[in-house]
């Protein structure tokens, strides 16, 4: 699925809840020639996340990752719109 000379890129990115935030990309060819996929957002846990959970800010931190699996399904299988797993479109779903 993935090759060992794959193009990733590290880019800042924003996410309301983290501080600073960043976007980790890969290079593929998913069909309409090579472009960039974000595979995951990531950052350091906003001080303000961590007070309204109820502990002190200046005693704990934490980091938030996402990585979404319809993206590793999308390269895998070339799918070309990440919109097609939310349609509701059985025959698409289906196929998986």
């Amino acid at each position: 699925m993935y090759k060992k000379d794959m193009e990733v890129r590290l880019r800042p990115g924003f996410f309301p809840f983290t501080e600073p935030s960043f976007e980790l990309d890969i290079r593929t060819d998913i069909g309409r020639g090579e472009e960039w996929i974000e595979m995951l957002g990531c950052g350091l846990i906003h001080p303000n996340v961590i007070q309204e959970a109820g502990y002190d800010p200046n005693e704990w931190n934490g980091l938030a990752f996402g990585m979404g699996l319809s993206r590793l399904v999308m390269v895998k299988y070339g799918i070309e719109d990440v919109r097609l797993f939310q349609s509701g479109d059985l025959r698409f779903l289906k196929q998986f």
